[in-house]
Formats: C-alpha cells, structure tokens, sequence
C-alpha cells in the first residue's frame, strides 16, 4: 500500500476527482482538471437529442427504482413508527425520538463528511477508471470513521455513567443501547454513498430503507410475545439489532460490487486531501442536520421528550412531501457529478429539470394530502399525536417550497459551490437555531415548525440563485432555463 501525497499526483498529473481532492481547497480547478480529461472520451458540445433521450430513460430508469424503495420503505418507516407510538406511548415514544435524534447529532460528525466525499470522488474515480483510489478512499474513509465513533460511544457511556439516571431504568437503557449503535450507523452511511456512487440504487438504500425497519418491528413484536415489556429500551434493543443485520447485508453487497475492480489492486491514498474536503463538505452536513433535526432536539430541551416526540412524528410526516425529489436525488447526484466534470452542463441542466419537475409535482399531492388528512394521519399515532396538526401544515409547507427549488443544494457540492454553500448554510442554522429559542418557549411545536420553515426559505432561495451564478443552472420546478451563449434552443 501507498500514501500519495497531493504534490505527488499534482507532478504525476492525475486528473478528474483525483485532482478535485488534491486541490480540495480550489475545487472548481479540480473540476476543470476531471473535465480536460474527460474530454477526449466525450465532447464538451451540447449533447445530442439521441444522448439527451438517453439520459432520461438512465434518470428514469434508476429514479423510478429509487422511488419504489424509498416509498416502500417510507411506508415501512410510518408503519414502524406507528407501531412504536401506539406500543410505548406518547412518553414511551418520546423518549426513543429524543434519543435517536441525540444519536444522529453524535454520529454526523465522527463521519468527517466522508459519506458526501465518497459520492462525490467516486462517482468521477469510476468514470476516470482509477480503482486504486476508490478502494484507497473506501479503506481510509472507514479506518477514520471507525476510530472516531467508538470515541463518540465512548464519550456517550462514560456522561451516562456520570449524569445519568441511577441504575438500568428505561431511559438508560434507551440512551445506552442508543449510543452503541453510532459505529454500525456511520459506517453503514458510508457503505451508502459507496453503492449510490457505483450506481446500484437497489442496494445502496434497501437494507437500512426496507430490511431494518421490517427486522425492527419483528424483534419488537417477538419480544412482546416473550413476554417482554414493550418500553423505549426494548425499542432501542430491537432497533439495534435491525441495524446490525442491515449493516452485515450491506457490506456484503458493497463487498461484491467492488471486487471485480480491485481485487488484487494496490490501494492509493490521498488521505490529506481527502480529509480538506470532507471536512469542508462535513460543515454542510452538520448544517442539514441542524436545519433538519435542531428543531426536535430543543422541543426535547425546553418542553420535554413527551411533546418532543409528538412533534417529531409531524417532522417524519411532512418528509414525505419532498420524499420523490430525495429518491430521485440518489440517482440524480453521479449523473449531476459526472455532468460537470465532463462540461457536459446542457446534461446537468436536463438532470436538474427532469428530477425538479417529477418531484415538485409529487410534493403538491402530498401537501394537498396533509392540508384535508393531516390531523386524521397524525391520529394513527395516538390522540395525543393530533395536536401536532398546526406544526405539520407549517413544516409541510416548508418541504413543498424545498422541492420547488429543486436539485439546488446537491448541484453546489457536486459541482465545487460547497464553500459558498457553507457560508448560506450557516447563516440558515444560526437564523434556526435563534428562532428555535425564541418560538419554542412562546410557541410550543408550532414555534418550532415556524423556525424550521423560515430557515428553510431562506436558505433554498439563496441556493437557487447561488447555482444560477455559477454553474449556471435552474433548479426552480417551473422557471425558464437559461441558455448558455452560443446555445441554439430549437435544438
């Protein structure tokens, strides 16, 4: 095994993302390196109507698969939360919310930013044929990760020991078993991105999608028929187990996709770069997740776990208005990455377009869905659920004006926008985070849609026009597309 280092492959001349990681710092540079390369294999010229043709049955093809495992697994998800509120409780189910919200803000940044990285450099690693670095990244990427995640659990277990509650109650045991799974949970984000990267849709989302949350009401119904009380523990119990065995099937899949290109290769490293960009595209993750997630964490602070989770079944349910255009998202990001990198951008603005329309126009059913069966949907949670039916229309709202807006936050990181992106995504989490701490008290669970919301118009709009600049593309559902100069639009 080797260490190249990024002055090493600057006086080789490794092109496409290998140069992106190299000049992480610069990276539309990096970009125009993967496209110079890219060139001889294809012409920068707009494509032709056969290869635009051709596109729209891959986007199709492989967003109509990520649309069916991701509403079947939404569907699975609703069916598992479901039957967690009505098992546990309004306080039951409180508690298992709060703490898997607590265990997601652990396990963000132990990953680095490297599942964003990994979709990023892979994809153009792939077209560019240097497996060497995909392995080199995939081995380096879970080394960090790995080592950096049990710290977090360790750092978990050791305040619950210190600041706990005394002895194994229920909610011990939920913060416990919680905090355990941050390894398998990062390391199966990781092994995501990979498959999403290598274009295997199917597999890069049905184990934690359809497997995990199938497995988790199993082991929680099993554990009912045993005899087992059914409180936020056991939920956390079985919720752990279901991630393990996903976990074991995913890396299997990932195992077999990658080994008929690197078996018997000699992995490279980039490891200094590499870790420049992850922790800058790791900003950007971090403030998706406060932009996502803050909201619940501090109904959980100022309210209590009860109301929090209350809320946090209106925040699961207003995610469905925007589900297509994350479905389609997972094949849309390496055809948005490969586009740029070739200067192929009449692609990249047929990939926006297509995927922005289809998921707008599925964001408007299920808005409409919400505004005359919201508070009836909130009920299958329990009575107590409905009073999160205020909340829900203001959340739902927010996620509508998301998918009209589009691919526009996943085309500023794949096309090297993310610094800029950072600086809107901060203003946006700190607009949230205040307005969170303002509402929240005043409000209850409709001060912290109000604040989830405005964030949320504020930063799509930003993200928008930031693309519109540089690289010039559309993102809004229903707006004309801009023409390049020298661009014939009859063609």
């Amino acid at each position: 095994m080797r260490e190249v280092s990024s002055e090493k492959n600057q006086a080789a001349g490794l092109e496409g993302a290998a140069g992106a990681a190299s000049l992480a710092g610069n990276i539309a540079a990096g970009a125009s390196a993967a496209a110079a390369a890219a060139a001889e294999a294809s012409t920068t010229a707009a494509s032709p109507p056969g290869a635009r043709s051709g596109l729209s049955k891959r986007l199709a093809r492989g967003g109509s698969i990520s649309f069916l495992i991701n509403s079947a697994g939404m569907g699975l998800a609703m069916v598992l939360q479901i039957v967690l509120a009505r098992m546990l409780g309004a306080a039951g189910y409180g508690i298992y919310a709060f703490v898997t919200t607590v265990v997601t803000f652990m396990t963000f940044p132990v990953k680095l930013g490297f599942d964003t990285a990994i979709l990023r450099l892979t994809s153009a690693y792939r077209v560019n044929g240097q497996w060497p670095l995909v392995k080199g990244l995939l081995q380096r990427s879970n080394q960090i990760s790995l080592a950096l995640s049990l710290t977090a659990l360790a750092g978990g277990l050791l305040y619950l020991y210190g600041f706990g509650d005394e002895g194994w109650t229920v909610r011990n045991v939920t913060y416990a078993v919680g905090f355990a799974t941050i390894p398998l949970l990062t390391l199966a984000t990781l092994r995501q991105s990979a498959l999403q990267a290598l274009k295997d849709v199917l597999f890069a989302q049905m184990p934690e999608k359809i497997l995990r949350p199938v497995l988790t009401i199993g082991f929680l119904v099993g554990a009912v028929a045993m005899g087992w009380k059914a409180d936020a523990g056991v939920a956390m119990i079985c919720f752990a187990l279901a991630v393990i065995v996903s976990y074991v099937v995913g890396a299997f899949v990932l195992s077999r996709r990658l080994r008929p290109h690197t078996a018997g290769i000699e992995p490279a490293y980039e490891t200094r770069s590499w870790l420049k960009l992850s922790n800058s595209l790791m900003l950007n993750a971090g403030m998706y997740l406060v932009l996502g997630q803050l909201n619940v964490l501090m109904m959980g602070i100022f309210v209590g776990e009860t109301e929090s989770g209350i809320f946090s079944a209106a925040v699961r349910l207003a995610t469905l208005v925007s589900f297509m255009l994350t479905a389609i998202n997972m094949t849309a990001s390496p055809l948005i990455s490969e586009s740029y990198a070739k200067h192929d951008f009449r692609t990249l603005q047929q990939v926006c377009t297509s995927s922005g329309r289809a998921g707008f126009a599925f964001a408007a059913v299920v808005f409409l869905y919400f505004v005359f069966l919201g508070k009836w949907t909130l009920g299958l949670f329990g009575a107590d659920f409905t009073a999160a039916y205020p909340a829900l229309l203001i959340l739902a709202f927010g996620q509508l004006f998301s998918a009209f807006c589009g691919q526009s936050g996943t085309v500023a990181t794949m096309t090297g926008r993310q610094n800029v992106l950072t600086k809107v995504l901060a203003v946006a989490a700190v607009m949230n985070a205040a307005l969170n701490f303002l509402l929240i008290p005043w409000l209850g669970m409709t001060g912290g849609a109000l604040a989830a919301t405005i964030a949320i118009l504020f930063w799509k709009t930003a993200t928008v026009y930031l693309v519109l600049q540089k690289p010039g593309v559309q993102t809004l559902a229903l707006a004309p597309i801009p023409q390049r100069r020298g661009e014939n639009t009859s063609q």
